[in-house]
């Protein structure tokens, strides 16, 4: 991918409808995955295509992390729901219903982490030391994301 510095951590963030979504970072490697059952439930619970929505919160994570850097600028609430459109419509960029990457160090991680409580729990999972390196993760929403501590 053009313009992936390689000074950090490099996170594959993929989305395959039926299957779930995988967050993979390299190094060191952690898998995260939000099984397909659990985005179908988010999409539903939201009244939205979960696997839309997820892609629209997966996206606003990278760009946070960019805008923080200086490498961009942070996403509009307009933005967001425009990427969860495309998604939605099923703009094809790949096979998969969506597949981003990007270099993000684990203190990059957890800096974003609180401005997105849907995913707070797959980005702590994916920051973990130790542990499993492959975890399944639950989309939290306003009534459980304060109830789940890294």
């Amino acid at each position: 991918m053009a313009g992936i510095r390689r000074d950090r951590d490099h996170i594959y963030i993929i989305g395959d409808r039926g299957v779930g979504v995988f967050l993979i970072k390299m190094s060191p490697i952690r898998i995260v995955r939000i099984p397909d059952k659990e985005v179908r439930r988010f999409g539903k619970e939201n009244n939205c295509d979960g696997y839309a929505a997820v892609a629209a919160l997966c996206w606003r994570v990278i760009a946070d992390h960019r805008a923080a850097n200086g490498e961009g600028k942070p996403l509009e609430p307009e933005n967001i729901v425009g990427i969860a459109s495309l998604a939605e419509a099923g703009a094809e960029l790949s096979n998969l219903e969506f597949s981003f990457g990007t270099n993000m160090s684990a203190t990059a991680i957890e800096a974003v982490r609180g401005r997105n409580r849907s995913l707070k729990m797959a980005l702590c999972y994916l920051t973990q030391r130790t542990g499993n390196n492959l975890q399944d993760a639950v989309l939290l929403d306003d009534g459980n994301a304060d109830d789940f501590a890294c």
